[in-house]
């Protein structure tokens, strides 16, 4: 029997990838859009309509898995938006949507599937993070807070879930070629913000890594390698040897040396 593994935000990007390669290793894979319709197909991906903001529409998705497949071995949290824009610029119901997606959507689906999966002593739950969940990024801060609330709740429910056969993890991934850059939501005072010209400075940098990205096919390979895995770590990386590089560096050096040199790079020092 080929395992069942669903996978939200399924529909491009990384987890469009994820969603075909784990489909070629043979597994029974459901992907959710939000503009799906139910248990239509596509290459060979079963998709299910959800909204990952929505209580009732988590729900009707995962029973109707459960209605079909009988359970659920794999979660992908994948679903999400990102935000950029000042801290000072960013307002309270604006960081409420990027939380909403990013951090309570994920609480949702694995609140919905935990019951099944405890049922069967089995099961991995796999968050797609971010580097940005391991360190703050400068016009990213929203998002970067939400990535490391999603990562403290992944390693305290990782604990709490170990007794029942069912493993959280953290997977952060780095710069990947996707069609992020175009969906990137800007917060709406950022066009009169007096951070504008040096935020453009920054937002067109953080752009163009993405022109030097890797195939985001990694981050299914690295998919592959937790969920056969009997006992996964706590947290995984998928990024570049450099990028690989940067998080070892913001352990090794004091906070404030680390935050230098990503000024630096991001060409931040020159007032």
């Amino acid at each position: 029997m080929s395992r069942v593994v669903l996978i939200t935000g399924a529909s491009s990007g990384i987890g469009k990838s994820m969603a075909q390669f784990l489909t070629q290793k043979g597994l029974q894979v459901y992907g959710t859009s939000r503009k799906a319709e139910m248990g239509e197909v596509r290459d060979g991906v079963t998709f299910v309509p959800m909204d990952v903001t929505d209580d009732e529409s988590v729900r009707r998705g995962v029973d109707f898995i459960l209605q079909q497949a009988g359970h659920i071995d794999v979660l992908v949290n994948n679903a999400g938006i990102g935000m950029v824009g000042s801290v000072e610029d960013s307002s309270p119901d604006e960081m409420k949507m990027q939380f909403e997606t990013n951090y309570y959507g994920p609480v949702r689906t694995m609140q919905a599937v935990l019951p099944s999966m405890r049922e069967r002593s089995s099961g991995y739950i796999i968050n797609i993070s971010s580097l940005a969940g391991l360190f703050g990024l400068p016009y990213r801060g929203v998002y970067s807070a939400a990535k490391y609330a999603l990562n403290g709740l992944t390693e305290a429910a990782r604990m709490e879930l170990l007794q029942f056969g069912v493993h959280a993890v953290v997977l952060c991934p780095g710069d990947y070629k996707t069609a992020i850059k175009s969906s990137r939501i800007r917060v709406k005072k950022g066009d009169t913000s007096v951070y504008a010209e040096e935020f453009d400075k920054v937002h067109h940098l953080l752009n163009e890594e993405l022109h030097h990205s890797g195939d985001p096919i990694e981050v299914a390979q690295t998919v592959w390698k937790i969920i056969n895995k009997k006992s996964p770590k706590p947290y995984y990386i998928s990024a570049s040897t450099f990028q690989k590089f940067v998080v070892h560096l913001r352990y090794w050096l004091p906070t404030k040396a680390f935050q230098w040199l990503m000024m630096r790079n991001y060409k931040m020092l020159g007032k």
